[in-house]
């Protein structure tokens, strides 16, 4: 092979890989924000759709409205 054909293979594998690095970049955002809509702060806020403790007790308030339950975050590790 000649240098000119060899350095047009180089060329074109340098413009490859910097198209495969900002591919993988895009994808690690879209991991990221994917992860943290499925798995962030808002996602563990649901209504609690008429579950009780098993523990509850008769707490109310002086104007006879029981108090709110938050639910606990839950972490998870990739």
């Amino acid at each position: 092979m000649s240098e000119t054909t060899l350095e047009k293979i180089v060329q074109e594998q340098a413009t490859t890989i910097r198209n495969l690095t900002e591919e993988i970049s895009l994808l690690r955002e879209q991991v990221a924000y994917l992860t943290q809509k499925r798995y962030g702060k808002s996602s563990e806020q649901t209504a609690m759709s008429g579950q009780t403790s098993l523990f509850e007790e008769e707490n109310t308030d002086e104007d006879g409205d029981l108090p709110r339950r938050r639910i606990p975050r839950r972490h998870y590790y990739l």
